[in-house]
């Protein structure tokens, strides 16, 4: 079952990306949540008799991940809507990676290298976001920016490298899209993020059967 869901997924999300570049918006809105309903199928799976603090946290991050999807392909911009959405699902998944066992000390390097990597760019998103929405709307990418840079470093003191790629994965997926919104528009947005996001969400969820 694992692995015929695995393939869905693969091909969900392939189907997805093709209607995206064909136009078909009918079809790229059913897929975008079909995919994640398919990851999330793949995570109730990992769920055992007596399911750990780790699962419900990481369930509860990818439900909010859903709403995110669905709120950021709506006709109308509902972007601050779906920023939230993904902020509370961030703050599940750092609750979650703090819940592993065998978690262990962050090198002080990789503290500081995310540290870095996240003033760059808000800096680099800072023009773009407050000629979109001002103080306000730079204050929402600031509480984002910090609470997925902190959903990164939890991944690291986990010590599960599945967890620690998702993390990354994600983190990658959302900075893409950030420069796409607010820098300049990029040729392979739609590839550049969303394959690295249902990586990363499927990384999360598959990592409920191991950790």
């Amino acid at each position: 079952m694992l692995l015929l869901l695995s393939i869905l997924t693969i091909l969900l999300g392939s189907l997805y990306l093709f209607a995206v570049e064909k136009q078909h918006k009918s079809l790229a809105y059913l897929l975008k949540p079909g995919t994640m309903v398919i990851v999330i199928l793949i995570a109730i799976l990992g769920f055992g008799d007596l399911s750990s603090t780790y699962s419900w946290w990481i369930l509860a991050g990818l439900l909010f991940s859903i709403l995110g999807d669905i709120f950021l392909m709506l006709p109308k911009d509902r972007f601050v809507y779906g920023l939230v959405s993904f902020l509370v699902g961030h703050v599940c998944y750092v609750v979650a990676f703090f819940n592993v066992s065998g978690n262990g000390e962050v090198k002080i390097w990789v503290t500081g290298a995310l540290l870095l990597i996240a003033i760059f760019y808000l800096i680099k998103l800072s023009k773009g976001v407050f000629h979109s929405g001002g103080i306000t709307l730079f204050l929402s990418v600031t509480a984002y920016v910090t609470i997925i840079t902190s959903m990164v470093w939890a991944a690291f003191y986990s010590q599960q490298p599945l967890i620690i790629a998702g993390a990354i994965l994600f983190f990658f997926s959302d900075a893409i899209l950030a420069w796409d919104r607010f820098v300049g528009k990029l040729t392979y947005r739609n590839f550049l993020v969303m394959i690295p996001y249902y990586l990363a969400q499927y990384l999360f969820a598959i990592s409920l059967h191991w950790v």
